[in-house]
């Protein structure tokens, strides 16, 4: 018989943590948001990895192990990409701020109950 899973509470505050990047990488690509205008081939790409984040905060809500995946990388880019341009403009608190969300959500996705949650690694005893 196969054991019921119950989804972690911090799993749906991640979910909506990828939703609301989804939200805002398709707002990026409006001209009447940014003020400027994008090629259609950038505007093409924002839309499509929006709506990949939508699908990614699904995956979660579902508690699918490939959003689980995918969220780890994805978060680790994230970080990866902040800390850089740290070097850039160590004062902009918005990079601070993307590098500690990350950190949390990779932080919190490793925990063994949550990777369990996902179908990933042993149970929890």
């Amino acid at each position: 018989m196969e054991e019921v899973k119950t989804r972690p509470a911090g799993v749906i505050a991640v979910a909506v943590l990828m939703a609301l990047s989804g939200v805002l990488t398709v707002l990026s690509s409006i001209p009447a948001v940014t003020g400027t205008a994008l090629p259609p081939w950038a505007i093409a790409l924002d839309v499509a990895v929006g709506l990949a984040m939508f699908a990614v905060a699904w995956g979660l809500f579902m508690l699918r192990a490939w959003a689980w995946v995918v969220t780890l990388g994805v978060q680790a880019v994230n970080a990866l990409f902040a800390i850089i341009a740290v070097a850039s403009a160590p004062a902009a608190w918005p990079i601070w701020l993307a590098i500690a969300i990350a950190a949390v959500v990779i932080f919190y996705l490793t925990r063994r109950n949550v990777r369990w949650a996902f179908g990933v690694g042993a149970h929890p005893a």
